[in-house]
């Protein structure tokens, strides 16, 4: 199945694309994942903004220049920008075994920055929800 992003930058998206694009089985984790950000980290604003043409709009949560995540709705799950600094990409490293198969796998994986890791994780269910979660909490520390 080829990805169907909202890559079209002339089209903003509202709520219901967005719902509609990411689909009932995937959509109360989509909800959570916002409600979590929004309760945890009410300093950090939510802004739809269009990324580039490969990743097309996201809700992007950042307090002035500093981002904390970003999140990109795709058919039937959507993908989660995250960036770790050196220090918090050691503490993820550190509970390892607290991820899932796909969280552990990313980790695992050389990174491609010289300062920290651009962790793309795609966020299909809560099981992905609980390993995003933690790596929120290790952002926050």
């Amino acid at each position: 199945m080829v990805d169907k992003r909202l890559l079209d930058r002339e089209k903003k998206p509202d709520a219901d694309i967005i719902s509609a694009l990411i689909g009932r089985e995937v959509l109360p984790v989509w909800v959570d994942v916002h409600a979590y950000l929004e309760t945890q980290f009410p300093q950090y604003a939510a802004e739809l903004f269009f990324y580039n043409p490969q990743y097309g709009w996201g809700i992007r949560y950042r307090k002035e220049s500093k981002q904390l995540c970003a999140l990109f709705p795709e058919r039937g799950r959507f993908t989660a920008m995250i960036m770790l600094n050196p220090e918090e990409e050691t503490l993820a490293l550190e509970k390892i075994n607290y991820f899932n198969a796909r969280l552990r796998e990313l980790l695992n994986s050389p990174s491609t920055l010289p300062q920290g890791r651009m962790m793309w994780m795609r966020l299909e269910d809560h099981t992905d929800f609980v390993g995003f979660k933690l790596l929120m909490e290790i952002k926050q520390i």
